[in-house]
């Protein structure tokens, strides 16, 4: 565990994490509870996040709320849903000036917790339900970011691929859910996820910046320990089994360029060789996809590759001309065969490795970064800072790499185009 990084556990499967940084003058709360990803709660559970921290029952509308927080010296306060793996987290965090920096040296962080505790615990609410104008606007935004994917044809691609790649598990799930479930949301239904939420997640708490959180973490410990918990939701990912046959699909659409997605499956332990092998294969812009796929053989306009690790999953997306579906995907197949073969250079290994150090120090760069960082890391539990997982970056060998690449195995096969006339053919 690094230096910086404490973690204590204040209540029934409520954990508390600090990370110290004096180079920043801001602090970040961070508030989130963890469920499992279903499509029965998904789009619930969106629009509660929205809702909670839109309005409080002291700042009951969104300019009362607006107009706090711009007093604030522009405090944000943000509510979202995420997803680690299988699971759903409701996320919440409030951004803020640390007291030190403010013009008369205010209290910021008594005002920042009280603002996010107000919302999570003190919400707009009456009779049992929440508020249903502000619900219906909530749901509604729901309900417009399910639509808008499918004019994003690489979003809704890649949507359609994971439902084929991940069926059966609850990684193939829309993280805000589906559009019929989230027409079902009422004020009525909302406000009893929300106490589901209070009584059943598990809660991950990060506090980030250059303040001690002494007061935060007194505020967090008094109003948690008033809940009652029980029954905590399980939380946990199962890596995605390969198929015993390759699934493949076509859908036909009106697009202009066809997107292509070819997903593997791998058993492989080590994830940092992994890493570095989806590196050099298509994860930077000097790598093998995008150096042969795309440059010297002019078979797509983009490809590219990217690793799972909490799923064991490597996928390849790929913007093609239809008639040139069929030998970009084999050619995808060969540059992972040669992968295997250990065709790759040392120096292709030195550039991942830098590629891998430059990405790992931008978590440093803002609190947001280092506190999804280390929600991750926890999530995983693997409490490693982006340092260490650094040095273990540069312990990687040219074996562990090849190793890596051959546990890799074709899983699913995913296009969309505009007509039927290219079919890829599983490689020998």
């Amino acid at each position: 565990m690094p230096d910086n990084f404490q973690r204590r556990e204040i209540g029934k499967e409520i954990y508390l994490s600090k990370i110290s940084d004096p180079r920043f003058k801001t602090n970040l709360i961070s508030i989130n509870f963890f469920t499992p990803l279903s499509e029965e709660t998904a789009s619930e559970n969106a629009v509660v996040s929205h809702y909670l921290s839109k309005c409080s029952r002291k700042y009951p509308t969104y300019a009362l709320m607006n107009n706090k927080l711009s007093a604030m010296y522009s405090t944000r306060l943000s509510g979202d849903v995420l997803q680690f793996g299988d699971t759903q987290a409701l996320s919440f965090g409030i951004n803020y000036i640390d007291g030190k920096y403010a013009l008369d040296n205010e209290k910021m962080d008594i005002e920042a917790v009280e603002m996010i505790t107000d919302c999570l615990f003190d919400p707009l609410e009456e009779k049992g339900k929440f508020d249903e104008k502000l619900i219906k606007r909530e749901k509604q935004s729901v309900i417009d970011d399910i639509e808008s994917e499918i004019n994003n044809k690489q979003s809704y691609a890649s949507i359609k691929a994971a439902e084929i790649m991940y069926k059966g598990e609850p990684y193939a799930l829309d993280i805000l859910g589906t559009v019929k479930k989230a027409k079902e949301v009422t004020a009525e239904s909302s406000y009893k996820a929300y106490l589901r939420m209070l009584k059943h997640c598990r809660v991950e708490i990060i506090c980030s910046g250059v303040s001690d959180f002494e007061e935060v973490k007194k505020k967090l410990i008094c109003t948690f320990s008033k809940l009652e918990r029980e029954d905590i939701f399980p939380c946990r990912t199962e890596v995605s089994p390969l198929k015993q046959l390759l699934a493949k699909v076509r859908e036909t659409m009106n697009v202009v360029q066809s997107n292509m997605i070819v997903g593997f499956k791998t058993d492989c332990q080590n994830s940092s060789a992994m890493i570095l092998m989806n590196e050099i294969f298509g994860g930077t812009p000097t790598s093998k996809l995008f150096s042969n796929v795309r440059e010297k053989m002019s078979l797509c306009y983009s490809c590219f590759s990217s690793f799972n690790w909490l799923k064991g999953a490597l996928s390849v997306r790929c913007g093609v001309e239809k008639e040139k579906i069929e030998p970009a995907y084999e050619e995808i197949l060969n540059q992972l065969e040669l992968m295997k073969k250990g065709e790759f250079s040392e120096e292709d290994i030195a550039n991942a490795k830098m590629y891998r150090r430059n990405y790992l120090k931008t978590f440093y760069d803002n609190l947001n970064a280092m506190a999804a960082w280390y929600m991750s890391r926890i999530y995983s539990d693997d409490l490693a800072s982006p340092e260490e997982m650094m040095k273990r970056d540069e312990k990687i060998t040219k074996e562990d790499i090849i190793k890596a690449a051959q546990s890799v195995k074709l899983d699913t096969f995913y296009v969309l185009t505009s007509d039927d006339n290219s079919q890829p053919t599983q490689s020998k």
